[in-house]
């Protein structure tokens, strides 16, 4: 019972250690012979207990230090693996957070009517290309069938909601021009066009949200 309270509290020590250090902590090292290199390696596994080493695709294989026994190893694996899964976590939802942002924003910019169905399916096909662009190609074939199975719809349904959507969507910015009411700052409905096909008006739109997320990204980044 007392080694695995003495366990559990080396890796809280551990795990506070973890939260303290800086989340963008980088070191490059310069080694020009074997006892360099080990001496690196040695310093690294004292202070760490562990150190990660990259291959050519990118993944990370992380070596632990069990010279000071299994308990003390298997913390270290216990520890940098649910700090991984907790820093991958927050990407994850702060990436999903970013996606359903930049839908609204887009799809905010003009007069849909959201309390149409085709409202909200067109939001989910935006959440699904904004992960996989594929799925517009072609997007009768891929994209309404998934949408469908989601919403328990058949595909002609899908399509049919979407297309009165869009339908009503022409028929409000057609009278916005008419009236000349100034109303709508942005229009989908393309000059001599009089209704907005399905399947080109939504890789439209999925490109204006892919845009926003570039633009996003980068305004992250400055």
């Amino acid at each position: 019972m007392r080694r695995d309270q003495s366990i559990r509290s080396d890796m809280k020590s551990e795990q506070m250690e973890e939260l303290r250090r800086p989340k963008d902590e980088f070191g490059f090292y310069l080694v020009a012979s074997n006892r360099e290199l080990l001496n690196h390696v040695e310093k690294l596994m004292n202070r760490q207990g562990l150190f990660g080493v990259m291959d050519s695709s990118g993944r990370v294989h992380y070596l632990i230090d069990a010279r000071k026994g299994s308990p003390y190893a298997a913390r270290r694996i216990l520890t940098t693996a649910e700090h991984l899964i907790r820093e991958q976590s927050r990407l994850e939802i702060g990436q999903i957070a970013q996606v359903y942002h930049a839908i609204d924003s887009v799809l905010e910019r003009f007069a849909f009517n959201v309390h149409l169905r085709g409202y909200r399916l067109l939001q989910e096909m935006m959440r699904l290309i904004a992960e996989d662009v594929s799925l517009l190609n072609p997007i009768s074939k891929r994209l309404y069938p998934l949408i469908a199975e989601r919403y328990k719809m058949t595909p002609y349904q899908v399509e049919r909601n979407v297309r009165y959507l869009f339908d009503d969507l022409a028929r409000r910015e057609k009278q916005a021009v008419e009236e000349e009411t100034g109303r709508l700052s942005c229009r989908l409905l393309l000059s001599q066009e009089s209704r907005l096909p399905v399947a080109r008006t939504v890789s439209r739109l999925a490109e204006m949200v892919d845009d926003h997320l570039a633009r996003t990204t980068i305004s992250d980044k400055s």
